[in-house]
């Protein structure tokens, strides 16, 4: 299983700045390949993507992304600060307070505010 160069790079970029590398390096960024995309695994209504424990031997996590549904950028950084987030408690709270003290952290140290990830790009 190999990252997508460019999610590997938006990861790392998001994990200085807003979780302050609390993110593990041992991360499969990916796309959804056609037959993921094809079998509409169970993605979260409004965020497209999935973090899961990595099967491949090689990575701690791995989180995949809609392709087909996240084709802005800004759909695209928002999915994967969202998943990174889960990535982030180890996928041990779901929803839950721990998630919502991450996602109110990295929305403290700016991750949503205009241009904090690209020029005149906002995610929500």
């Amino acid at each position: 299983m190999e990252s997508d160069r460019t999610l590997r790079k938006w990861y790392r970029i998001i994990n200085r700045r807003f979780f302050d590398g609390a993110c593990t390096n041992s991360c499969c960024v990916r796309w959804a390949n056609e037959e993921e995309e094809a079998e509409e695994p169970e993605w979260e209504e409004k965020y497209f993507g999935q973090a899961d424990v990595a099967k491949d031997g090689c990575h701690e996590f791995v989180i995949v992304l809609s392709r087909v549904r996240n084709v802005a950028i800004s759909q695209r950084l928002s999915t994967l600060a969202h998943e990174m987030i889960h990535v982030a408690t180890k996928l041990r709270d779901d929803h839950g307070p721990v998630f919502e003290q991450w996602r109110q952290l990295i929305s403290d140290r700016g991750i949503f505010k205009k241009h904090a990830l690209r020029r005149n790009l906002t995610i929500f």
